[in-house]
């Protein structure tokens, strides 16, 4: 990928991978981002099937989500990923050059990675040319978080800006989640502040009580965010689209 290791989804949703198939533990840090991108997969995980690419796969927390509705979880990510551990993916590449044939996957999946792209389109077309006809790209598409990892933080869309994307690759979206909202974007910028906190010597006096304020205000924000969801201030939406049969 072209600017930053963006294959290495240092954003949002990558801040957590351990209990990515979902698990509740609001007592760990970002877990309201990680609980509403799992809900969001598992609503859109029934167009996945047979060979999936992960596109920035890291370490791959999220395949267990598709078990048993994919034939085969494939990954490619860049060398330097950092999310990688000590997992290997199956190529080292860019997204917006994958070393497989074209039309050799059913499903492609990608997420937290566009924001660093400095050509979104060009990863899209990539994905359309790996999808078989009438096969499914799934794809987050960030709308509202923090500048971060600057300077390679370039785009933020909105679910019409996600679609003329899409349709410019020629590919037919057919699903729009929304992830989360405006009382959830709060959430999450205020437990940043209490990980800041949460640092240094003094980490041992603040372990506890900073992991209590975890618990009270992620569900706190969770709740305030489904009472007063508007859907047109989201975090992000996951995005199904197909490549015409």
């Amino acid at each position: 990928m072209s600017g930053a290791p963006a294959g290495s989804r240092p954003g949002l949703w990558r801040r957590i991978t351990s209990g990515a198939t979902g698990r509740f533990t609001p007592w760990k840090f970002n877990w309201l981002a990680n609980h509403k991108i799992i809900a969001a997969l598992e609503r859109v995980r029934v167009h996945a099937h047979g060979d999936l690419l992960d596109v920035g796969c890291g370490s791959k927390p999220f395949a267990p989500l598709f078990a048993g509705r994919v034939r085969r979880y494939w990954g490619s990510d860049l060398a330097v990923s950092r999310y990688l551990g000590e997992a290997r993916p199956d190529a080292y590449a860019s997204a917006e050059a994958q070393p497989f044939r074209g039309e050799s996957f059913d499903t492609v999946l990608g997420l937290s990675m566009l924001t660093y792209l400095p050509d979104p389109l060009r990863m899209i077309e990539e994905a359309r040319r790996l999808l078989k006809p009438g096969g499914a790209l799934i794809l987050e598409f960030t709308q509202m978080v923090p500048l971060h990892d600057e300077p390679h933080d370039y785009f933020r869309f909105t679910r019409f800006g996600a679609e003329l994307l899409l349709r410019r690759a020629g590919l037919d979206p057919v699903e729009f989640v929304p992830v989360g909202g405006l009382w959830a974007r709060v959430g999450l910028s205020t437990i940043a502040e209490l990980q800041r906190l949460n640092r240094g010597p003094t980490r041992v006096l603040t372990e506890l009580p900073v992991r209590l304020m975890y618990v009270i205000l992620q569900l706190g924000f969770e709740l305030l965010d489904r009472l007063f969801f508007d859907p047109r201030e989201v975090l992000a939406h996951i995005v199904v689209a197909r490549k015409p049969g």
